[in-house]
């Protein structure tokens, strides 16, 4: 009778097949014996998407923020508005152009539709820090530049939140983005303060500190294990008084009442690195 060899190939593969299932079955056993252990991983993975997982889909998605528009669901006070046939917020400046080998330019700015002398203020720092850059441009004030500007805003809780985005590249520089918020409270005619957002969301200053530096800190180890392999950083300062929440300056709050806490650090250094905390 003729014996059939089989390669060893085949057999290491039925071995293998065999130690993967032996392990399964151990493993089964165990969780079946230890329950709790099971029902202990099954909260911590609960607790991770329901907190985090929501913070992160929130920060993944902040581009989508961005939609040129004014979700108002206020329910109550009116302020005064410049304008009486227009919104709170509306697109005031508006260019798209392109002039090959020069600049490419595709700008929205919006303009706030309340008479208060704080939101005088507010307007000229927007028509300062984005709209004399794209008509620098425009006027050949800058080489081979590609400008972008979109914004969005919302109307909550008496609350008006505007943020406005610019993306720079500008010849041989580093893609810098710029990210401004403004805040006021329709209700009382002031700036709303980040400490007044606390309050309204009962936040105390402890938990807000502790999820700031956590994050800050897993962001700046990020940026060290990619510098080790050669790549270039933003490295971040933790020691900077920047990440104190007493000087938290930079945030908005969306439509679904999400606090957007933001370090845009192309504010002040050209780089298109931005840290963002939710609360």
């Amino acid at each position: 009778m003729r014996r059939v060899k089989i390669p060893k190939s085949q057999i290491f593969c039925f071995a293998l097949i065999m130690i993967v299932c032996i392990i399964a079955i151990v493993e089964a056993l165990y969780y079946v014996m230890n329950p709790n252990i099971q029902d202990n991983k099954n909260i911590a993975d609960n607790s991770l998407s329901n907190a985090q997982i929501t913070d992160m889909t929130l920060v993944d998605n902040f581009d989508d923020v961005f939609q040129n528009s004014f979700k108002n669901t206020n329910t109550s006070e009116e302020a005064e508005k410049i304008d009486a046939d227009k919104d709170y917020i509306y697109t005031n400046y508006e260019k798209t152009e392109v002039n090959s080998g020069n600049y490419e330019i595709d700008v929205k700015i919006p303009v706030i539709n309340i008479n208060s002398e704080e939101i005088k203020s507010y307007n000229e720092d927007i028509k300062q820090v984005f709209q004399d850059k794209a008509e620098s441009i425009l006027n050949g004030g800058s080489n081979r530049a590609v400008y972008s500007v979109d914004y969005e805003a919302f109307l909550n809780n008496n609350i008006l939140s505007v943020v406005i985005r610019s993306t720079l590249k500008e010849g041989s520089n580093p893609q810098r983005v710029i990210i401004q918020t403004y805040c006021y409270n329709i209700k009382e005619m002031k700036k709303v303060e980040f400490s007044d957002i606390m309050t309204l969301k009962n936040l105390d200053t402890n938990t807000v500190q502790e999820k700031i530096r956590k994050q800050i800190q897993g962001k700046q180890e990020e940026a060290k294990a990619l510098q080790q392999l050669g790549y270039s950083v933003y490295i971040r300062d933790l020691r900077s008084d920047r990440y104190d929440v007493e000087n938290i300056s930079n945030f908005f709050i969306d439509e679904n009442n999400n606090i957007y806490v933001i370090y845009a650090y192309g504010n002040s250094s050209n780089t298109d690195v931005t840290d963002i905390v939710i609360f």
